[in-house]
């Protein structure tokens, strides 16, 4: 009953946790979708009021350009008109430009061109030859050209300005053409042109603050605040019109390329939002643009946009802000009212859970104890039973080298016996050489005993070493040398079984980690079980070698015998498995892989390509980590 009421409370808690966690989800979806509808109505409302106090400002900046302009261009304006009215031009146009009265008119042309401060004025006659020029004493003089090409000859009027701007032909420089139909009668005579120049104000350009452009009726740059644009199209020009430019030599075969210019939004007829690259990235320009009175040109202002944007995007995010912070504060007051009734529900169910907790710690903390308890002896228990084993292993280990040196004892028996008769008759014949004072064969007798005692030294010191506990201990050992005392105790079976034996390695100064008389034990079965395996041969081998392989020191023992089958392959280095039927527990080849195994290194077995078997020890040249 009281479990029931414990997890009915817990029930009364979670249910208003997730409905205010499903509650806030909802009020943060709503808020942010409030901020972001204010954020965005604010962000287009100062938008389009900057952009519409940007035009407006840049209508009045781009009228004043081109009141300037205007007054530029018109203060040049009655220069060719007037020249037009002089019946001195037209009776020497009519008398077909007679050379006799050409430096009159000349001179007439240059002071009306230096009192007005054009570059040049010329008359023209009606085939469209310059026949008289302001520059006539000029190397660049323009008389004797023919510009019948040029749209300005052709399209010129009586008592109207046709204007026109191109590169000239002669000097190269780019001006305004002003030019007027000389007539007489209404009869066409010719024409007087005034060409000006307005790189003057090009040049007061370059201190506005914003771009302003000059474009012709192929819309052109041919004016710029932005020397990098001048003479590039903010259009393309189509072949037509190209072939009609080449023709005329409008720009003097200047290549005209199109400006990277993208109109983005058209506002009115005279406002546009466009795209121009800067430091190769997107930039956004107001361009507002005014035709210029009395020509095909238009004046166009561009003004960076990034402000109006920058500011729209700093009070729409404010606005956002703005909201936020007043949901967060409403949200937050609903949730202060909210917690109170909650910590007065969780307080209560709180105390409730404390209780239950306490109960379960202490049932907990007896279960803990008695697992501890229990967890500690059957460590103990195991530790005690690693030692026995251990201890037990030492012991086999131990009692296998007795057992070995039991089958040795024939052989070393005959060893000892041979030393101890030469000994028997050397030390008889001393004393009778003695007794008849032959010195020098006695001292000869007593050096061979001497030999002989050292060999037999030798033998039962090796014997000793290999029956002596082992010192557990890992250290640098010389491979060669267990090899020849492995030898050496197995010496006499190898007589008896008239075995050879073949030592194949090349560097036999070769040190691994080990420990010897263990290592000795190791080799000592292999050679023995090497010997067995060969007693059917009518030529019986043995092969030893050692060698270096990367950071290993491999020993292996060959031998030319029976082989070895799968199924002895599968099962050679378990405990109490052999193949001998009369002699041998099947312990030497499992405590042998044990004992390299404890060296950090391992032993294999094979069947020899040729004939026989392969075992091979692999040993590490340095210490092992963890041994």
């Amino acid at each position: 009953m009281k479990a029931q009421d414990s997890d009915q409370s817990g029930d009364a808690i979670h249910q208003p946790v997730q409905q205010q966690k499903k509650n806030f989800y909802t009020y943060l979806i709503i808020s942010l979708f409030l901020s972001w509808l204010g954020a965005l109505a604010v962000y287009w409302i100062n938008r389009d009021q900057g952009l519409e106090q940007l035009q407006q400002e840049s209508m009045r900046q781009i009228s004043r350009q081109s009141d300037i302009l205007e007054n530029e261009i018109g203060r040049f304006g009655l220069l060719p008109m007037a020249a037009s009215l002089n019946q001195n031009l037209a009776h020497y146009l009519a008398n077909g430009a007679k050379p006799d009265a050409r430096n009159d008119i000349n001179q007439y042309l240059k002071q009306l061109n230096d009192r007005a401060g054009a570059l040049q004025t010329y008359l023209i006659n009606i085939d469209g030859q310059i026949v008289a020029s302001s520059n006539s004493d000029k190397k660049d003089s323009f008389v004797g050209r023919n510009i019948s090409y040029r749209p300005y000859f052709n399209q010129a009027r009586p008592n109207k300005i046709t204007t026109y701007y191109a590169i000239g032909t002669t000097g190269n420089t780019s001006g305004y053409f002003l030019a007027t139909e000389v007539s007489e009668q209404q009869r066409r005579l010719g024409v007087v042109a005034v060409k000006i120049g307005l790189e003057q104000l090009e040049h007061l350009w370059r201190n506005a603050e914003e771009p302003l452009l000059l474009l012709d009726e192929n819309q052109v740059i041919v004016l710029s605040s932005l020397p990098e644009w001048k003479y590039h199209t903010v259009g393309r020009l189509d072949k037509t019109i190209q072939t009609t430019l080449d023709h005329s030599q409008k720009y003097n075969h200047r290549e005209i390329k199109p400006l990277a210019w993208r109109i983005i939004d058209t506002i009115d007829q005279h406002t546009r939002l466009i795209d121009i690259p800067k430091s190769h990235r997107p930039h956004e320009y107001l361009a507002v643009s005014q035709p210029l009175p009395g020509s095909s040109m238009n004046l166009i202002m561009l003004n960076d946009t990034q402000d109006i944007y920058g500011l729209a995007w700093a009070r729409a995010i404010a606005m956002a802000l703005i909201i936020g912070f007043a949901s967060l504060l409403l949200h937050t007051f609903r949730l202060w009212k909210q917690n109170i009734n909650a910590k007065l529900a969780a307080r209560k169910a709180l105390q409730h859970a404390h209780d239950r907790l306490e109960i379960k710690v202490e049932q907990r903390s007896s279960q803990l104890k008695a697992a501890n308890e229990e967890l500690r002896r059957e460590i103990e228990e195991k530790i005690q039973a690693a030692r026995q084993l251990q201890n037990f292993q030492q012991e086999l280990i131990r009692t296998e080298n007795l057992a070995v040196i039991g089958q040795l004892s024939a052989g070393i028996a005959h060893e000892i016996n041979q030393p101890l008769a030469a000994l028997s008759a050397l030390s008889a014949n001393a004393v009778r050489f003695l007794d008849i004072n032959d010195l020098a064969t006695v001292r000869f007798n007593l050096e061979r005993i001497t030999i002989l005692v050292n060999k037999m030294g030798t033998l039962t010191n090796q014997l000793k070493s290999f029956a002596r506990r082992s010192s557990s201990e890992l250290e640098k050992v010389d491979i060669s040398h267990c090899v020849e005392n492995a030898l050496f105790l197995l010496n006499h079976q190898l007589k008896n079984a008239k075995v050879k034996v073949n030592i194949l390695a090349r560097d036999k100064n070769i040190e691994a980690y080990c420990e010897p008389i263990r290592l000795e034990q190791v080799l000592v079965n292999l050679i023995g079980n090497a010997i067995d395996a060969t007693n059917q041969h009518s030529q019986p081998e043995i092969a030893i070698n050692w060698f270096c392989d990367q950071q290993q020191a491999i020993i292996q023992v060959l031998d030319n015998g029976i082989g070895l089958t799968d199924e002895v392959m599968s099962h050679i280095f378990e405990p109490f498995f052999t193949t001998k039927k009369v002699s041998g527990l099947g312990l030497g080849l499992a405590l042998s892989s044990d004992i390299i195994k404890s060296f950090g290194g391992s032993i294999r077995a094979e069947n020899n390509s040729t004939q026989g078997a392969v075992f091979t020890i692999t040993l590490n040249l340095g210490k092992p980590e963890g041994v």
